[in-house]
C-alpha cells in the first residue's frame, strides 16, 4: 500500500520519527557537520577569488591555494587582533576589581539600608550560592574547554573540505544534472546558482556588516572613553551576527563595563545610547543596503530556527541558521511542491510577483546555455 493511502495518524508518526531521526543525527554528528557547513559557506564566498585568479591564468589548483590561504592570512591576523586586545584587558584586570569590589560595596550598603540584611548574612547567601553552583559551573566549563578543544580540532578540516569542494564543482554540477530529470536539468542549475548566489551575498554582506558596525561601535566608545573601545565595539559588531541574542549581549558588555569604570550613571546611559543609535542605524540602514533582501526571512521564523538551532549545534548553530535557513527557503521557492513552505519561511511578498522573478531569472540562465 502506498505511503499517501495510510490513515492520517500513521503518516504523522512516520513524519514524526523522521524528524526525529535527522535531529539524532544532527546532534550525533556535530563534530563532522559544523566544520563541513562552515566550509560550504566558504568555498561559496570564495569562488570568485579563486575565479578571479583563473582568468588570469593561474592553475586552478593553485588559484584554489592561493585563495585559502588569503582567507587564512585574514583569519589570523583577526585573531591576533583579538590576542593583543584581550592581553590589554587582562593588564588592566587589577584596576577593575578593585572597581568591581567598589561598586558591590555600594550594592551591599543599598541592600543592607533598605531591606535590613547586614553584610554578613549577604556574605552567607552568596558563599552559600556559589557552593551549589560550582559543581554545575565546573561541568560547564569542563564542557566549554571540551567543545572548543574538539571544535579546533576538526577547524584544521575546513581548508582541506574547501579546496575538495572548489576542485570538484563541477563535478557536483553535474551530479545534480543526473540526479535531476532530464526536462528539469535547467530548472534544477538555476536553483544551484541561485543558492550558491544568496550564500555568497549573505556572507559578504555579513562581513561588511562587521567592519562597518565595528567602525561604528568603537569610534562612538572613543569618543566617550571607555576604556578598551575597539576591542567591545569589535566584539559588539561580532555578537551581532547571532539573531536578538547577540545584539543583547554584545550591547551589555560595553554597559556593564562603563558601569564599572565610572561613578556616574549618565556614562553608562551614554554608551547604552552609542548601541541603540548604532542598533537603529543598521537594522533601519546598513543591513538593508549591504546584506540586502538575500535571506528576507519572517521574525517568527527566525525566533523558532534560532532556539531550534541552539538547543541542536549551540553556539556555531546560532551562528549558522539564518544563512541554512535562507537556503532552504531558496530551494522551496524553485519547487512546485515546497513553494509553500517558502512563501511560510518569508516575509509577506506577492507570490505572482516572486514567480515572475523566477521565471526571469530561468529565461535568462536558458539563454546563456544555449549561447
Amino acid at each position: 500500500m502506498i505511503v499517501s493511502e495510510q490513515p492520517f495518524y500513521i503518516q504523522a508518526t512516520v513524519k514524526l520519527l523522521l524528524i526525529a531521526l535527522v535531529i539524532a543525527f544532527l546532534i550525533l554528528a556535530q563534530n563532522i557537520l559544523i566544520p563541513f557547513t562552515l566550509a560550504v559557506f566558504f568555498t561559496f564566498l570564495l569562488l570568485p577569488v579563486s575565479r578571479k585568479l583563473e582568468q588570469w591564468h593561474f592553475p586552478k589548483v593553485i588559484a584554489i591555494l592561493i585563495s585559502i590561504l588569503m582567507a587564512l592570512a585574514l583569519f589570523v591576523a583577526m585573531l591576533y587582533f583579538f590576542y593583543s586586545q584581550v592581553l590589554s584587558f587582562v593588564n588592566d584586570w587589577p584596576v577593575l576589581q578593585k572597581a568591581f569590589n567598589a561598586k558591590i560595596e555600594i550594592v551591599q550598603q543599598f541592600i543592607r539600608e533598605t531591606f535590613h540584611v547586614s553584610n554578613k548574612e549577604q556574605q552567607i547567601w552568596i558563599t552559600s550560592k556559589i557552593k551549589e553552583n560550582a559543581s554545575t559551573g565546573g561541568v560547564l566549563i569542563m564542557g566549554i574547554f571540551s567543545a572548543t578543544t574538539s571544535f579546533l580540532a576538526s577547524f584544521a578540516l575546513i581548508p582541506i573540505y574547501i579546496f575538495f569542494l572548489t576542485l570538484y564543482q563541477n563535478k557536483f554540477k553535474e551530479f545534480v544534472r543526473l540526479i535531476a530529470k532530464e526536462e528539469n536539468n535547467e530548472h534544477a542549475m538555476v536553483v544551484v546558482k541561485k543558492v550558491s548566489r544568496v550564500s555568497q551575498k549573505y556572507l559578504m554582506g555579513i562581513f561588511l556588516d562587521v567592519v562597518i558596525l565595528s567602525v561604528l561601535n568603537s569610534t562612538g566608545f572613543l569618543i566617550l572613553g571607555l576604556p578598551h573601545a575597539i576591542l567591545f565595539g569589535v566584539l559588539a559588531s561580532m555578537l551581532n551576527i547571532i539573531p536578538y541574542i547577540g545584539v543583547l549581549i554584545g550591547s551589555t558588555l560595553p554597559i556593564l563595563m562603563a558601569f564599572l569604570v565610572k561613578d556616574s550613571m549618565g556614562y553608562a546611559l551614554g554608551v547604552a545610547a552609542i548601541c541603540f543609535f548604532v542598533q537603529f542605524l543598521d537594522n533601519n540602514f546598513i543591513t538593508p543596503y549591504v546584506v540586502g533582501s538575500s535571506v528576507s526571512i519572517n521574525p517568527l521564523t527566525a525566533t523558532l530556527v534560532l532556539v531550534g538551532s541552539a538547543l541542536i549545534w549551540g553556539i556555531p548553530g546560532m551562528v549558522l541558521c539564518m544563512p541554512l535557513t535562507g537556503m532552504a527557503k531558496v530551494v522551496c521557492d524553485h519547487v512546485d511542491s515546497l513553494k509553500p513552505y517558502g512563501y511560510l519561511l518569508g516575509e509577506e511578498v506577492n507570490f505572482s510577483e516572486q514567480e515572475h522573478v523566477q521565471d526571469k531569472l530561468f529565461k535568462r540562465f536558458s539563454k546563456k546555455k544555449k549561447a
